[in-house]
């Protein structure tokens, strides 16, 4: 490997091209396997107004990548143009120079000329976030990872990886456990209608008023049809979203946007990315939150968890028995200066704030 100075190193705009060398540095960076074809989606290629990415190359090699992924952000009736920072590398022997500040100061200054007015995103490591708010990032508040263990026993050996006969051993706790769960399951006398289906096969228009109606106050990213099929088209694994949706006589009353993640150590997780209920119906958003336990055992999860601004959400999630975990998220904001006039929520009960937006799996 070439050790590179900061004077010889290049930063560029991302493009189509890249695609394979970025799916490269993600596998280095997560251990998993990234498809040229799954990264070449989540990026759009790299279209302008899409996605955005800044390269850093030493010579020939690639040795840094930051990308920004533009959206709009509403509230009350008020539109701004902003960017999620989705993601940021840099090579372990490069992570002492001026490259790092490099990329961000690049990506921020380019982001003005491209018509975005803030810089938003969430570090869940507070060694990063402490670099990033150094570099001029705000903090607007910590978001705490909410867990729900499905298989207890099994979680616990994985966790702290235990040899394979204690694993075996850990099925008996577990049936135990699935069986208690299954007793507070659901009733079929509530007239609710589920329904499970992949992303891209259900009716946005029929799913989006119950992701946002509950969270119309609070600062959230503009979700339309097109959006929606854009965002849960598949994830950087290649694999689909889901949506479970909570129905009455006909009509949608609350969805829960989620995904199977295999995460360190095995830890097979279902995630929820987003969710929500209208018409006042919490119960249906209730019923459907016990459904997704029994979809998550019958795929065979170890955990669900959950991201959430939301105190509503999580006093929900706390009923059902839902705790913090030992993961916490940092909202970080920057303005680009370009627009003086643009809405910056300060405080963190001013946004709505989920996995939906941070796909950290």
């Amino acid at each position: 490997m070439t050790i590179c100075t900061a004077t010889t190193i290049l930063i560029r705009r991302a493009t189509a091209g890249d695609v394979p060398q970025i799916a490269d540095m993600m596998q280095l960076v997560s251990g998993r396997d990234h498809s040229v074809e799954a990264v070449r989606t989540m990026t759009a290629g790299f279209a302008p107004g899409r996605f955005y990415g800044w390269i850093a190359f030493g010579g020939n090699e690639p040795v840094g990548l930051t990308t920004l992924e533009p959206c709009i952000l509403e509230r009350g009736g008020t539109a701004m143009e902003a960017g999620y920072w989705r993601y940021l590398w840099v090579r372990p022997d490069q992570r002492r120079t001026p490259l790092y500040p490099r990329l961000v100061f690049t990506m921020i200054a380019e982001a003005a000329g491209l018509g975005i007015d803030l810089v938003y995103g969430a570090i869940r490591r507070p060694d990063v976030a402490a670099g990033h708010i150094a570099l001029g990032m705000q903090k607007v508040g910590e978001i705490p990872v909410l867990a729900r263990p499905l298989r207890p026993a099994r979680l616990f050996s994985k966790f702290h990886g235990l040899p394979d006969v204690l694993m075996r051993l850990s099925t008996v706790p577990d049936l135990v456990y699935g069986q208690y769960l299954s007793l507070r399951g659901p009733s079929i006398r509530s007239g609710y209608v589920i329904t499970d289906a992949a992303a891209t096969e259900v009716d946005p228009s029929a799913i989006i008023p119950t992701l946002r109606e509950m969270y119309a106050s609070e600062l959230r990213r503009r979700l339309t049809s097109e959006s929606f099929a854009d965002r849960y088209y598949s994830n950087s694994d290649g694999a689909q979203y889901r949506v479970l949706s909570v129905g009455r006589s006909g009509a949608v009353s609350a969805a829960i946007v989620y995904r199977i993640a295999v995460r360190g150590k095995g830890i097979r997780t279902l995630v929820i990315m987003e969710m929500g209920y209208r018409f006042s119906d919490q119960a249906a958003l209730k019923f459907g939150l016990l459904e997704i336990e029994k979809q998550a055992l019958r795929l065979g999860c170890e955990v669900i968890l959950s991201l959430s601004s939301s105190r509503a959400s999580h006093t929900l999630l706390r009923q059902l028995g839902y705790f913090r975990s030992n993961e916490t998220y940092i909202l970080m904001k920057k303005a680009t200066g370009r627009n003086t006039t643009a809405i910056v929520m300060e405080n963190l009960d001013d946004w709505h704030f989920t996995f939906a937006d941070h796909d950290a799996f």
